[in-house]
C-alpha cells in the first residue's frame, strides 16, 4: 500500500457533522432525480447501523437485508461504503478494512470490493482535502491492490463528462468529474444524471455533499427531500461517533 507522505490534517469537528449531513442528503437527492432505487436507502441503513453499534456490525447489517446485492446493481455497494468513510476519516486502514468487509458481506467480486474502498476512501478524504488532491491520495493508496481499468478512473477528465452507465468504475469517474465542476451538490446531480444511471447520480450527490458541507445545499433542496430529517439526524449520531472514538478532534 502506498500512501501520500506527511502528517494528514484532521477534519474540523463542526465541519465534518456539516459534510457528513451533506452527504446524506446529496445520495437522497440523487435517488430522487432518477426515481428509482440508487441505494441511497441502504446508505441511510448503514449510518443507523453504525449510529447504534459505533462501528461495522456485520451481524446487524445481515438483519438489517444488507447481506444481499444492491437494487441499484454492483454500484449500489459504493454508497454502502461511504458512511464507513465519514465515520473515521483518519484511519484510512480502518476504512479500507471495513469497505472492503461491506461489499464482501454482499457477495462483491474483487473489483466491485476495490471500487467501494475507493469510495469510502474518497468520501474520507473529501473531508480535509480538495477533489484533485483526494484522487491523487486515494490513487495511491490503491496502486498495489486496484486493476489498471479502475486506477484509470481515478484520475478526474478534463474533458467532457464521461459516458458510461452503472458500473462501479464509472460510477467513480462519473462523480469525481461532476464534483469538479459544480458548487452545489444539486448542481452534481443535474450533471450526473442520465438514462440508464442510478447508483451514479446518488454517489455522485453524497461525494459532492462532502465535498461542499452545507454550503452545498440550499435549504429549499434541504425540506423538500424525501427521508431528509432521517438523514440529518443520522448524520449528527455519525459525527457524534467519530468524536467518541477521538478520530474527528485530532490535530
Amino acid at each position: 500500500m502506498t500512501e501520500v507522505p506527511g502528517r494528514d490534517p484532521a477534519p474540523d469537528p463542526m465541519s465534518l457533522s456539516a459534510r457528513i449531513e451533506a452527504a446524506f442528503l446529496g445520495a437522497i437527492a440523487g435517488e430522487r432525480a432518477v426515481q428509482a432505487p440508487a441505494a441511497a436507502g441502504d446508505l441511510l441503513e448503514v449510518a443507523d447501523s453504525i449510529a447504534a453499534s459505533g462501528g461495522l456490525d456485520v451481524e446487524d447489517l445481515r438483519r438489517r437485508g444488507l447481506a444481499g446485492s444492491s437494487q441499484a446493481g454492483p454500484a449500489g455497494l459504493l454508497l454502502r461504503a461511504v458512511p464507513l468513510g465519514l465515520l473515521s476519516p483518519l484511519d484510512r486502514p480502518r476504512v479500507r478494512r471495513d469497505a472492503y468487509r461491506i461489499a464482501g458481506l454482499a457477495g462483491a467480486d474483487e473489483a466491485t470490493a476495490i471500487a467501494a474502498m475507493a469510495a469510502a476512501l474518497l468520501a474520507a478524504d473529501l473531508t480535509r482535502f480538495d477533489v484533485a488532491t483526494a484522487a491523487l491520495r486515494v490513487h495511491q493508496s490503491l496502486l498495489e491492490d486496484a486493476p489498471m481499468a479502475l486506477l484509470d478512473r481515478l484520475r478526474p477528465p478534463t474533458g467532457d463528462l464521461p459516458e458510461g452507465g452503472d458500473d462501479p468504475a464509472s460510477a467513480l469517474q462519473i462523480s469525481l468529474a461532476v464534483l469538479h465542476r459544480a458548487g452545489t451538490v444539486d448542481a452534481a446531480v443535474r450533471a450526473a444524471a442520465q438514462p440508464g444511471r442510478r447508483a451514479a447520480v446518488s454517489l455522485a450527490g453524497a461525494l459532492a455533499g462532502v465535498h461542499l458541507g452545507r454550503n452545498g445545499i440550499d435549504e429549499t433542496l434541504r425540506s423538500s427531500l424525501p427521508h431528509g430529517q432521517r438523514a440529518v439526524a443520522l448524520a449528527a449520531a455519525i459525527a457524534a461517533r467519530a468524536q467518541e472514538a477521538g478520530i474527528a478532534s485530532v490535530s
